[in-house]
């Protein structure tokens, strides 16, 4: 299965964006003046042209190479209790199902928002499920990463990609932060990988809620939505 054809592309008004921004540059600077030309933006048009082949290069390859390479590192154990916020169409879910027998189990939560990623639907996540023979260990449930309707220490690995930066507000997402937490058992990881600016927020948020953060860095350029400036990071931590 094609990742970006089965998981689609996340955020897919953001590269129409890109693209539309770059072709108004490049108009604005060259084509309407093709005596004295606007080399400026021209350059920026340039630029702005490369983002959006970075984003791309992120949504289409470049997160599943990274969704590959944190895997091993989990040590998932087969029998584990595992929840992916923001699963979207279950890119990173089913990888993680995919390390379950059928005593474990994987749960997928999301608020299906196709703005986030393109198509974002249960029954589409449901599908992709399905044609990986997961069904008999994964779980699809509707609800809001800030009140999750799950019992108190259920998890032992909680996930969420490219979803949180979603939430609006600081206080938001620390609230959704702990209730990742609350759900955790005691030893159980929590993985972030997102994008923008809120890992030093995520990181404080972590520790105050008494977990402790094992890893904290940039994922380099398969995760640069928008280039170095906008490089994606992952933050891991162990419920105390």
């Amino acid at each position: 299965m094609s990742n970006w054809k089965t998981f689609g592309i996340d955020a897919p008004l953001v590269p129409v964006l890109y693209i539309l921004a770059a072709v108004f540059l490049f108009v604005q600077g060259y084509v309407l003046r093709p005596a004295a030309p606007i080399v400026l933006e021209v350059i920026v048009a340039g630029i702005v042209f490369v983002e959006g082949g970075l984003f791309l290069h992120t949504t289409v390859r470049g997160k599943y190479r990274l969704f590959d390479q944190l895997i091993p590192r989990l040590g998932v154990k087969a029998t584990d209790q595992i929840l992916d916020l923001g699963c979207g169409r279950g890119a990173l879910l089913t990888r993680l199902a995919g390390q379950l027998e059928k005593s474990g189990q994987a749960v997928g939560m999301d608020l299906w928002h196709s703005r986030d990623q393109s198509h974002n639907a249960a029954e589409v996540t449901q599908r992709n499920v399905t044609a990986l023979g997961l069904t008999d260990r994964v779980k699809l449930v509707t609800g809001d990463m800030v009140a999750l309707p799950f019992p108190d220490d259920q998890f032992d690995v909680i996930t969420t990609s490219f979803a949180l930066h979603n939430i609006h507000g600081v206080q938001q997402r620390q609230r959704a932060l702990q209730e990742a937490v609350r759900v955790l058992k005691p030893g159980g990881q929590l993985v972030i990988i997102d994008t923008g600016h809120h890992a030093a927020e995520y990181r404080q948020t972590l520790s105050a809620a008494q977990l402790d953060v094992r890893e904290a860095h940039s994922l380099g350029i398969n995760g640069w939505w928008s280039g170095p400036w906008m490089n994606s990071y992952l933050v891991r931590g162990v419920k105390l």
